[in-house]
C-alpha cells in the first residue's frame, strides 16, 4: 500500500503542476481526473513509477542466491595490525602514572601529531566530560583527562543521573582480547592508571565520587505526558543550564558500552553539544561516543549537526558483535549486550549525509579526525590523539586545518577523497 503522504505530494504536484511533468502524465491526462479522478490518477502514476524503478529478476533464486554471497565475501576486509607487539599508547599512559606526563612534553606531542605550535596560558579554563555511568571505557576517560589537566585545565564531570560511573571492567583487564583482532587491547600501564580512577580513595577516584548530574543540569526533552504547560518551565531551567555550559572551552564525551545504553537516547547532551558547536568551541567524541555526538541535531531543521562532516569510528569490521557483556552495576555483568543495534560506521553515514562522510583506517595505532568543531576518536586509545587535536584547536591560533586526520604514531594529514566512505547509491 503507498503511505498517504505520498499520495497527497503527487495530488499537490498536479494541482500545482506546468505542462511537461513526472512520468510522461500530461495536461490533457490530468485536466479529466479533477476532483474525484485525481486521487486515481496519484496512485495510478506512483505505482508506475514503482513498477519502472524496481530492478528486474537477475536470473533464477539459485542465481540470485549465489551473487548475492559473492558480493558480500568480495566486500569483507581484512585489515593488518600496523605495529607490533606494543601499541604506543602504554608508554603514554605510563607517562601519566609515573607523574613524567608534564607541559613541555605535552606541547611537543601536540607538535608531533599536528605541526602546530601551541601557546597555552596558565589557569586556562574549564573542559567538560560528559561520562555514561554504565560501563565507560577506562582509557577513554583517563587519557584526555589527564592531557587537559597537563594542559592546566580544570575537567568538571558529568554523568547522567550524577552517579559515580561504572568502569567497564575488561578495560582495565591485561588479559582481555576482543573480538575483531583476538588480541590485547589494555596494557598494563592503561590498566594501572585506570584503576586510579577507580578507586574511590584515591585522588583521582575521589573526583569521580561525585559528578554533576546531567538530567538535573540540563532538563531532558518533555514528555507528552507532561503537557503544554510544561514548555515554559522546561525553556527557563534549559536557557539557564546552557548559560553555565558557555563557560567551558570544550567539551569530550567518553565511550563504552554504557555510552549506548546511557547517553545514545539522551535529550540532555544534545542542547549542550549544540551551544559548543555554535560558539566554535571543540566537541571531542570518543569511541561510541560519536554515537552521542552524531545524534544531536538542530530541533528547528531535525538536520544533524554533523551534516556535511568528516566522522571517524569504528569500522564494521571492528563494531560489537553477539555476546558482548554490559555492565548492570559496578563488578556486575549482564549476560549479552549484544551487537550494535546499528553499527556505528552505517550510523555515521547516515547522519554525515552525502555531503560528509566516514574515515577510519583499522590497525593503526590511533585514529583521529577533526573537522570544524567535531573531534571524534575511532576506539580506546584515541582519546589521546583527540585531546591533542583540542588543544590545537584552541591554542595553535588557527594553524590546525580546518579537516584534519591523525592516523599513526605521528604527524597526520588533511583528509583525501579516496580515504572517505559513503554510500555507492
Amino acid at each position: 500500500m503507498l503511505p498517504e503522504e505520498l499520495i497527497e505530494q503527487r495530488i499537490l504536484f498536479y494541482d500545482r503542476r506546468e505542462p511537461g511533468g513526472l512520468s510522461g502524465t500530461t495536461q490533457d491526462q490530468v485536466a479529466p481526473a479533477r476532483g474525484g479522478g485525481v486521487r486515481r490518477l496519484a496512485v495510478e502514476t506512483l505505482e508506475e513509477d514503482a513498477m519502472e524503478q524496481a530492478p528486474e529478476l537477475q536470473g533464477t533464486p539459485a542465481e540470485v542466491a549465489e551473487r548475492i554471497a559473492e558480493s558480500h565475501a568480495r566486500a569483507v576486509a581484512f585489515p593488518k595490525m600496523q605495529f607490533t607487539e606494543n601499541a604506543p599508547v602504554g608508554e603514554i599512559a605510563q607517562r601519566m602514572v609515573d607523574g613524567t606526563f608534564d607541559m613541555a612534553f605535552l606541547v611537543s606531542e601536540i607538535e608531533r601529531f599536528t605541526g602546530v605550535t601551541v601557546d597555552i596560558p596558565s589557569a586556562p579554563g574549564k573542559i567538560l566530560a560528559v561520562i555514561p555511568e554504565h560501563g565507560y571505557w577506562s582509557s577513554e576517560l583517563t587519557l584526555p583527562d589527564r592531557v587537559f589537566r597537563a594542559a592546566g585545565y580544570e575537567v568538571d564531570y558529568v554523568t547522567p543521573r550524577g552517579n559515580r560511573p561504572f568502569v567497564y571492567p575488561v578495560s582495565v583487564d591485561t588479559t582481555f582480547k576482543d573480538q575483531a583482532w583476538n588480541a590485547t587491547q589494555v596494557s598494563a600501564a592503561e590498566a594501572g592508571l585506570g584503576e586510579l580512577y577507580n578507586d574511590g580513595t584515591s585522588e583521582d577516584g575521589r573526583r569521580l565520587n561525585a559528578p554533576r548530574s546531567l538530567g538535573e543540569w540540563l532538563p531532558p526533552t518533555p514528555r507528552p505526558h507532561d503537557g503544554e504547560e510544561s514548555r515554559e518551565a522546561f525553556r527557563q531551567k534549559l536557557a539557564e543550564g546552557l548559560r553555565e555550559v558557555t563557560e567551558y572551552a570544550a567539551v569530550f564525551i567518553v565511550g563504552g558500552a554504557g555510552a549506548y545504553m546511557d547517553l545514545g537516547g539522551n535529550t540532555s547532551v544534545r542542547p549542550l553539544i549544540q551551544v559548543m558547536t555554535e560558539l566554535k568551541r571543540p566537541v571531542a567524541a570518543i569511541c561510541y561516543g560519536v554515537a552521542v555526538l552524531i545524534q544531536a541535531t538542530d530541533p528547528e531543521t531535525d538536520v544533524p549537526l554533523v551534516s556535511g562532516r568528516l566522522v571517524t569510528g569504528h569500522s564494521e569490521q571492528d563494531d560489537y558483535t553477539d555476546f558482548t557483556a554490559d555492565v548492570i552495576a559496578e563488578g556486575q555483568y549482564g549476560p549479552n549486550y549484544g551487537s550494535a543495534v546499528v553499527t556505528l560506521e552505517q550510523m555515521i553515514k547516515q547522519y554525515t549525509g552525502p555531503a560528509g562522510g566516514f574515515l577510519s583506517k583499522d590497525g593503526t595505532p590511533y585514529m583521529a579526525v577533526a573537522d570544524g568543531p567535531f573531534i571524534s576518536a575511532r576506539t580506546t586509545p584515541d582519546g589521546y590523539p583527540a585531546a591533542l587535536l583540542t588543544l590545537a584547536q584552541l591554542h595553535g591560533n588557527g594553524q590546525l586545518p580546518g579537516q584534519f586526520v591523525i592516523d599513526g604514531d605521528g604527524r597526520g594529514h588533511e583528509p583525501t577523497a579516496e580515504e572517505v566512505k559513503r554510500p555507492k547509491f
